[in-house]
């Protein structure tokens, strides 16, 4: 996966992806799922600082990440 030829709709839309894997699946999977998760949360905040995707918007907020959002979707969320 390369995250930075990623638009984005197309980050977040991953991130999504991988906030709905199981604690079990994640568990099973020798630390990539967290990797994967990392590595996409520190390009999310290379270009949106101080910012959350709006994919963590359907679940509560970690207390790691503000409540803002960069406006990419025109509209509600």
């Amino acid at each position: 996966m390369i995250y930075s030829d990623m638009s984005d709709r197309q980050l977040n839309d991953y991130i999504f992806s991988l906030l709905e894997v199981t604690k079990e699946e994640r568990r099973a999977d020798e630390g990539r799922w967290s990797e994967r998760l990392g590595l996409a949360m520190i390009l999310w905040r290379e270009r949106h600082p101080e910012t959350r995707p709006p994919a963590y918007s359907m679940r509560p907020v970690p207390p790691c990440f503000t409540e803002a959002l960069p406006p990419i979707y025109d509209g509600k969320l």
